[in-house]
């Protein structure tokens, strides 16, 4: 008899941990928030500036990435409700982003984390009439003229800059979806599930034998 209830209880316990399903309890990857001073040419940025991340998988072109400047020398607040640079997309944890003021590499970078709120003070030297593009270079042609060739269209090519429209009062840690098929149960709720079914159990044999 005690061997028979040894091994039903092995069974069962085998069976509560293959029959139990496994869920995740993922975590939705949040952005990272960056905000500081921002200098043009040594002096304080004018309103209207548009600040820009880019790296590996970012977002750009979206709400708050870029964000435009509503105060002379700053790009969003320390403040719980301030406007920020949101950072986000497809971003590895710890990959290093680029800085980017009115279309122009400054040549700062940081680490990207998921959730961090990070104060950047930045500083971009632009040369008059050069003209941004996607790689960074801040140098225009050597064509002997400054001026960039006049094409009819103010935006200037491979610029991220947001209209006028764009929208600055994005919360700062907009909420982002689950992975699909993922779950809300957390693992822990169903072990304890689990452990209680096969100690019910193990209680009921026990109970019979001694009836025997």
């Amino acid at each position: 008899m005690k061997t028979k209830m040894v091994a039903f209880i092995f069974l069962a316990m085998l069976l509560a941990l293959v029959a139990t399903p496994v869920y995740a309890d993922v975590a939705p990857t949040m952005p990272h928030a960056f905000y500081g001073a921002v200098d043009i040419n040594g002096g304080p940025a004018p309103v209207g500036t548009s600040v820009e991340v880019r790296g590996e998988g970012v977002e750009t072109g979206v709400d708050n990435n870029p964000i435009v400047t509503t105060a002379e020398g700053a790009y969003g607040g320390s403040g719980g409700f301030d406007p920020k640079l949101i950072v986000w997309g497809d971003v590895a944890e710890g990959s290093i982003v680029t800085f980017y003021v009115n279309g122009f590499a400054t040549g700062q970078t940081a680490q990207w984390h998921s959730g961090g709120v990070t104060e950047i003070n930045l500083a971009a030297n632009i040369e008059e009439g050069a003209v941004p593009d996607d790689t960074g270079d801040t140098t225009p042609p050597d064509t002997g003229d400054t001026t960039p060739p006049d094409t009819g269209d103010s935006t200037p090519p491979g610029s991220t800059e947001p209209g006028p429209e764009g929208d600055s009062s994005a919360p700062l840690l907009p909420p982002s979806e689950p992975p699909a098929g993922s779950s809300g149960v957390p693992v822990l709720w169903l072990v304890i599930g689990g452990a209680v079914l096969v100690g019910l159990i193990i209680a009921f044999w026990i109970a019979r034998s001694r009836a025997y």
